[in-house]
């Protein structure tokens, strides 16, 4: 399995530099930049409470609900199928891949490649906002206030948003080579549908625990990538495949072990933030690789029990409209 690029810290509008003209406003003691993403300083949080409120909220909503909507469309495609599949007699139609013009891929490719797709257009996006024109202009506007995540905006959707975000074509494509090659183990073991899941929650809450740190240093650089999501997905598989060999995408000729290499990014990431580092962002990336430990120890299972329990209140619900 090839590395990853990282989510990357820039310094764009709300960055770190101080330029003529770039004015800041306090109030309560905790500094803001003016531009956050927001139209005037006015319009952003005036508190740390408000700072964190909307975040948590919507981290906690991205969440519960896309696990719970995860299980009942496992649930709905498996009541659709025929009793001989369910009860094993027969295989999945899908069980052999699916044909894409041609070439033949596994359901986990499939998924791979929509969520690569989705990047690529995000970027694609972006690409056609640095063009001259208003068009162009109010399509940068619409895409830093959504799909680039400025710690102090305050902003709950850019958590997500950023996600799928890139700073330049490399940083695009080291990463989609990294989800490429960690989507369809995991997809194997989760099935599409909680994989999904699954890497929107670890996109959102990646995004969450990097803005914690960058909040707590006083950071103001924006941020962007899917590395948070892709240091979940890594640290899960090398958890539940201790004996497996990895490599870095710039290094191909070194192999470790999955434990190996997750302590060896945990390590890199707590002295990124320990020395200041900026080229990458660590907090993210750190939350990403704890977020997969405490998945593969425990946060599966209660999961899977949440799952079960949405999908007999979503049955529940149907029997009961029925019955009307």
């Amino acid at each position: 399995h090839s590395g990853w690029g990282g989510r990357r810290s820039h310094n764009r509008g709300g960055g770190e530099r101080q330029g003529k003209g770039r004015q800041r406003w306090q109030h309560q003691g905790y500094r803001f930049r003016e531009y956050q993403a927001w139209d005037n300083p006015g319009q952003g949080p005036r508190s740390r409470a408000s700072l964190f409120w909307g975040p948590l909220v919507f981290s906690g909503v991205v969440v519960l609900s896309s696990f719970a909507i995860a299980a009942i469309a496992y649930s709905e495609r498996r009541s659709k199928e025929h009793w001989t599949v369910r009860m094993g007699l027969l295989p999945h139609s899908h069980v052999g891949g699916y044909d894409l013009w041609g070439w033949q891929v596994s359901t986990g490719q499939a998924v791979a490649l929509g969520l690569i797709a989705c990047n690529v257009a995000v970027h694609l996006l972006w690409v056609s906002s640095r063009g001259g024109g208003r068009a162009a202009g109010n399509l940068n506007r619409f895409l830093n206030r959504n799909f680039m995540h400025f710690p102090f905006s305050g902003r709950a959707f850019p958590l997500l948003g950023s996600s799928f975000s890139h700073v330049d074509w490399l940083h695009l494509g080291v990463n989609m080579v990294a989800l490429w090659s960690f989507a369809p183990m995991i997809v194997s073991i989760l099935g599409p549908e909680t994989f999904l899941a699954a890497y929107v929650s670890s996109g959102t809450l990646t995004s969450l625990g990097g803005m914690l740190f960058h909040v707590a240093m006083n950071v103001h650089s924006p941020s962007c990538g899917a590395s948070g999501a892709l240091l979940f997905l890594f640290s899960t598989s090398a958890l539940l495949f201790p004996a497996a060999k990895f490599s870095i995408i710039f290094f191909p000729f070194l192999s470790f072990t999955g434990p190996q290499l997750l302590m060896c990014a945990i390590g890199l990431d707590l002295c990124g933030l320990v020395m200041g580092w900026r080229m990458f962002h660590h907090g993210a990336h750190l939350a990403g690789s704890l977020l997969g430990v405490a998945f593969v120890n425990g946060g599966a299972k209660l999961v899977h029990s949440y799952q079960v329990w949405s999908i007999e209140q979503w049955r529940a619900l149907k029997k009961g409209s029925r019955g009307r």
